[in-house]
Parts: structure tokens; sequence; C-alpha cells
């Protein structure tokens, strides 16, 4: 019955969006606009580098003092917690992807791979120091805090699930390694990760689009803010908000990641296997965190 259910559902989809063919348009031209325009330039040369400096051994040695300092306190053993460093870095579907190829290779086990998706869920740092402190806000040191504030938040579920442990494999540095293969590598495995945040990108904004024509608008616009991340930003961004509330609610979005993104880390994670009720669960603990922590340092500072 379920399944019978589930076809329907998909037939009813794809007619409605034949039926609804000019909003199809639109929103797919304004998602692959918006994936050219804000995501490739701010995403894909991070993509890149983090791929191959860790390759090399980079982000063990970045990873160090990090690990002295928190190591016992989050049950994460020294040589595992370059896979943290590598999370922030890389962000949000394409962490997930990294940590899913470390799953297939055998160097993270399930319930450890788990621990990290649900834990470690950040922008790139690319999206929030360039594309909202740089270009949104026109100043670096508010792309910095708001950095800092889903760092912090991260750190607070690590410490919630310490629990788990994550005792991966060691990690062997390919020094061996010719640099144009490690580069080429790098470059088709961060291009195919970028190709498909396009493709459920353009998909979820299409979907959306023709939910919200019938919900009355502060419904439509709560959907859209949430249902993608980065136009959800530049959405509050043009709320009468002030300055403060607009930091809190943009820190709550960024750390909640939106509907798109979720779809991307559980879809672009098969190894791993998260359980989404788990997965939003924490991204709900972290949306609270980082309005927390938002908001007591802006009372502070």
């Amino acid at each position: 019955m379920k399944k019978r259910l589930f076809q329907c559902l998909l037939l009813a989809i794809f007619f409605y969006l034949l039926w609804n063919g000019k909003i199809n348009f639109e929103k797919s031209s304004e998602a692959l606009t918006l994936w050219f325009e804000t995501l490739v330039p701010s995403m894909f040369c991070v993509l890149v580098l983090v791929r191959v400096i860790f390759t090399y051994g980079g982000l063990q040695l970045l990873a160090k003092p990090f690990a002295c300092l928190f190591s016992k306190l989050l049950n994460i053993d020294k040589d595992s917690f370059v896979y943290v460093i590598a999370m922030m870095l890389l962000g949000f579907p394409a962490g997930a992807a990294f940590i899913n190829g470390e799953v297939k290779n055998g160097n993270l086990s399930k319930a450890e791979a788990r621990r990290l998706l649900y834990t470690c869920s950040f922008a790139t740092p690319g999206f929030i120091l360039m594309t909202l402190g740089n270009v949104l806000f026109h100043d670096t040191r508010i792309g910095i805090y708001l950095f800092l504030i889903q760092i912090g938040s991260g750190l607070m579920l690590l410490i919630l699930s310490r629990n788990q442990p994550i005792r991966a494999k060691t990690i062997q540095r390919e020094h061996h390694l010719m640099f144009a293969d490690v580069l080429a590598k790098a470059i088709k495995d961060s291009g195919m990760t970028l190709y498909m945040m396009g493709g459920y990108l353009m998909l979820c904004m299409s979907v959306v689009s023709l939910i919200t024509q019938y919900l009355p608008h502060p419904l439509a616009m709560a959907l859209n803010v949430i249902s993608e991340f980065s136009s959800g930003c530049i959405r509050l961004y043009q709320l009468p908000l002030t300055s403060e509330q607009l930091l809190i609610l943009i820190s709550m979005l960024l750390s909640f990641g939106g509907l798109c993104v979720h779809m991307q880390v559980i879809c672009m994670s098969e190894e791993a296997a998260p359980i989404y009720r788990k997965y939003i669960s924490f991204r709900l603990l972290q949306v609270l965190l980082s309005a927390l922590l938002c908001s007591l340092t802006l009372m502070l500072f």
C-alpha cells in the first residue's frame, strides 16, 4: 500500500510540474543562477584544495593543536580529529560525500560516520565569509562571527554525543602520489559533488515553488527560507529586521541547513546510512544552541 501511494505521489508531482511548466522553468533557472553565481565560486576552489591537502597530510597537521585541546573532551582520538576539521572546511553536502567515501574505503565505521554527519553540519567557510560577510554584510568580521557561532554549536553537539567514540584507522600520508593525479581526482570529485548539489537545488526549488503558490504569504516566506539556506539568508536580509535579529535568524538558518541540504546529505551518504529523524533532531538542537550563543554574545559584546 505504501509503495503504491509513493508511486502515485511521484506521478502526481511529475504531471504537476508539466502542467506548471512556466513556474518550473523560472525556478529551475533561478536555482541554476544561484548555483553558478554563488555556490560554485564560493565552494569549488575550497573543495579541491581541502581534498588535496588531506591527501598529503596537511589537514592532519592543522588538526594537531585542536586535537590536543579537545580530543578527550569530545571522545575523538587525535588521528581522527582531522575529520572534524575536514567537515568544518568542506561544508554540508561536500563533507557528507567525503565522510561517505571514508566509510567506503574502510577508514570509518558507520556509527562513527553517523556521529560526524549528525554533529559536524556546517556551511562552508567560503559561503559564510565571502558571500555573507563580504558580499551581503560588507564586513568580513560579521562573516567570521557567524562562522564561529556555527563552530561553537557544533562542538556542543560533539560533547553531547561523546558516548559514541571515534577511533578511525590511522590515515597514511600519500607523499608518493603524483601531484597531477591527486589534483585531477580532487577536481573530479569536487565537480561531481557540486553537480549533484545543483541538481538537488533545482528539484527542491521547483517543487517548493509549486507548493508555496497556494500558501498565505507568511507561510510561503517561511517555507522558502527553510527550504534552501543560501537564498534563505538573502530573503532574511531583505526583511525589516534589526541587525541583532538578523544575525540570530541567519545563525539559526545556517545551523538548520535547509531542507534541500538535508536531502543532499542523506542521499549522498548511502554508505553511512544516517537516520533522518536523528539528523533533523540534531539540526533542531543546533538551531537552539546557535540562537542561544548568538544572543548571549550580542548581549555581552
